[in-house]
């Protein structure tokens, strides 16, 4: 099963395009890819193709969070991070609008990357370099925690969610259903994470600046078979230690992979290590943010179908792979803490 993908109609390319330097356009851009945060659009001009990318959404301070993400990327270019390069527009702008008054559409651009299917697999050595790159650059940020990493979703959301969907006789209801005691259980983890390491980091576990979507849907190959890492707006501030765990989580499927994840990592110029259940704190979080709010968008007849479709796809999606205490101590436990 895979996520919906709709064919509404494009951004205004040739808006886009004169914004942003791209030179004529060459036809209507195509959808090739949808996520949480946006749709890319493939667009082809004068002087080449181009992933424009339409931001769902935004929020009030957009512009200067999508400034702060561009420079964050131009580094990690430099630092050798495979990624598409950030475009910026001819004003100085990473985010602009586009389209008639009534009908304005944040987007940015991007270079274009050929890649392959999202069924091909980066090995995992090369993903734990990449984050180990990445980390080691240790881009000091001092901005808050965003709370979606940090704040767990309280115990006694889950009762009214579940019966919303049992009430409502959806298909996922029952998937929804099993999940809670794994969420339940993950709590107080994540709770106790929040109460004390999130809130009070010391020197030497510092927040710095990190991608916070690191995960296979991702970290993905172009088709000369190297990895590319996308999705890039997510960035903010972490512990190293907290987007590192949640690597393992997101792609060590075999507990015995961990001691050389980390070591491929490390050797990479990681900075950061994992010490006990703690570490997994924002994996846990997360995870339970997502829960609730794929669920509510899915029993919201407010959203399109598509979005809907997709949040009950995703509550199915974590459900069969749903990181549990026990799958988190065997990766402890492979890594020898």
């Amino acid at each position: 099963m895979s996520t919906p993908i709709v064919s509404p109609r494009p951004p205004d390319a040739r808006e886009a395009a004169d914004a942003f330097g791209l030179g004529r356009v060459l036809g209507e851009p195509a959808v090739a890819a949808r996520g949480e945060m946006g749709r890319i659009w493939r667009l082809e001009t004068a002087s080449g193709r181009w992933a424009l990318k339409e931001v769902f959404r935004p929020v009030p301070d957009a512009a200067d969070l999508a400034r702060a993400d561009a420079s964050f990327q131009m580094a990690a270019l430099s630092a050798g991070v495979p990624m598409p390069r950030p475009v910026i527009a001819r004003d100085g702008r990473v985010l602009i609008e586009v389209g008639p008054a009534d009908h304005r559409r944040a987007v940015r651009v991007y270079s274009w990357v050929d890649l392959r299917g999202r069924d091909a697999v980066v090995p995992i050595g090369e993903v734990a370099a990449i984050l180990g790159r990445l980390h080691g650059m240790a881009i000091a940020d001092d901005r808050p925690i965003d709370p979606w990493f940090r704040d767990p979703v309280p115990a006694n959301v889950w009762p009214g969610l579940v019966a919303r969907a049992v009430a409502a006789d959806v298909p996922w209801a029952a998937s929804l259903e099993r999940l809670v005691p794994d969420l339940l259980a993950a709590w107080e983890v994540a709770r106790d994470q929040a109460d004390g390491g999130h809130a009070g980091a010391t020197s030497d576990r510092a927040t710095i600046t990190c991608h916070l979507d690191y995960n296979p849907e991702n970290v993905l190959l172009d088709t000369a078979g190297r990895p590319v890492v996308v999705d890039w707006e997510n960035s903010g501030a972490e512990l190293a230690e907290q987007e590192l765990a949640s690597a393992v989580a997101e792609f060590v499927a075999d507990p015995a992979d961990t001691a050389s994840f980390l070591r491929a990592y490390e050797a990479a110029g990681g900075t950061a290590g994992i010490r006990d259940r703690a570490s997994f704190a924002m994996v846990l979080t997360v995870q339970a943010a997502l829960v609730r709010t794929y669920a509510q968008r899915a029993l919201d007849a407010s959203f399109s179908d598509e979005d809907r479709a997709r949040s009950a796809y995703w509550v199915e999606d974590i459900a069969a792979h749903v990181f549990t205490l026990e799958r988190i101590d065997r990766w402890l436990e492979a890594a020898g803490v």
